[in-house]
Order: structure tokens, then sequence, then C-alpha cells
């Protein structure tokens, strides 16, 4: 009995030290929703919704797809047919930050979805969004209305569920799919604001663990 009662410790022991580095990626003053709290077929809760760039209708809802990364629920921007230049942001309330990483898991399919962040204003704000049937990626800059590609890249859509990440620094930006390099780029203007989950365009996009960690907790509020 005792030796059985150790080599179950000995089990629980090495399944923290497995879970330890994951838990351990984010921050203190992280910020995660992963919605599964949230009331199925309603908008999901903390978030404020926008369209930005061209005028269009959007609609996020608390659904449950496949195989989430975190079951039971993700989050679907369910208006099909939309603007190509029509992004919709859900963005996350409490939360200004310019420097930290964000990340998204997005479920692969015919949408186009990503990241909003240093949103100082509906018109002045960073987009990085990405092909989810492609892998095409686009970093964008919005000031004042005028929209510049900072940066482009590609990655490689093996897997149904895929995690977009990145990282700013300062003036530095650096993107990654799956924890590989997808783009960098230099923002020409960078400055503290809101983060959102966003879609580009037609299709129906599907998110799930959103994840916002400032680099100093002090860009909460």
């Amino acid at each position: 009995m005792k030796l059985r009662m150790s080599a179950i410790g000995q089990i629980v022991v090495l399944a923290f030290a497995l879970a330890a580095p994951a838990a351990g990626q984010a921050g203190p003053g992280a910020v995660r929703n992963h919605f599964d709290t949230d009331a199925m077929m309603r908008e999901p809760a903390f978030f404020d919704f926008v369209v930005l760039g061209a005028p269009g209708k959007a609609q996020w809802i608390v659904t449950s797809e496949t195989n989430p990364p975190s079951p039971p629920n993700d989050v679907t921007q369910i208006v099909k047919d939309r603007p190509a230049d029509s992004i919709a942001a859900a963005i996350r309330r409490n939360v200004n930050l310019r420097d930290g990483r964000l990340s998204i898991v997005a479920k692969r399919g015919p949408a186009t979805g990503g990241l909003v962040f240093r949103m100082a204003g509906e018109k002045d704000f960073v987009a990085l969004l990405m092909d989810l049937k492609t892998g095409d990626a686009r970093l964008l800059s919005y000031r004042s209305g005028k929209r510049e590609e900072l940066a482009s890249g590609k990655a490689a859509l093996s897997t149904e569920w895929g995690t977009l990440a990145v990282e700013l620094k300062g003036a530095d930006i650096k993107a990654t799919w799956q924890g590989k390099p997808l783009l960098s780029a230099v923002d020409p203007a960078p400055v503290a604001g809101r983060a959102a989950m966003a879609t580009a365009g037609p299709g129906l996009a599907t998110f799930d663990e959103f994840l916002i960690d400032p680099a100093d907790d002090a860009t909460r509020f």
C-alpha cells in the first residue's frame, strides 16, 4: 500500500511539473479570456464591440465548435458577408498597453482573423490579420485613418486550431504562428492603447484563448 501511494504521489508531482511551464508563460498582470463561463449564443462578457475601417455589420457570440482548445466554449463573429476593408473588433475592457504580449487561438477556415492592439482610437491602431485558409498575414498600421502595411508573412496551417501571437517592445513588433516566426516590423509611432480580437472582410471567424499580457502592470486600469 505504501509503494502504491508513493507511485501516485510521483505521478501528481510529475503532472504539476509538466503544467508549470505553461502556467508560467503569462505574467501576474495577464488577462485571459477562454469564454467557458460565458452564456452560449450571447456576446462574450467584458468586451466592447466596434467596426473599424470600412462600415459593416458584425456580431460576436459565444459558440461551441468541435475540439476547442479550452472546452466547451469559444467565440465567433457570425456576420458572414462583410466588406473586405471592414474590421470587426471585440475590444477587451480594462486593459491598456503599449508593450507586452498578445495571443489568440484561431480556427482554420475561410475567414481572416487576428488581433488589434495599441488602439488609441477608432482611427489609430495596429492590426495583425491572417487569412485562416491560406496563412497569408499582414501587419497594418492605421494612423488618423490612413492605412500603412508594415510587414507581411505566411504561416503553414497544418492543424485545425493555431496560436497567433505578437510581442511588443517599443518600436519592435514580432509575430509568431504556433511559436514559429511569422513577421517582424518597426512601428513608427508606438503608443499605449486597447487590444482586441478581430476579423476582417467576409467569412465566419472563430477564436478561443485570448491572452493579453502587459509588460508592466501599471498599464492595467
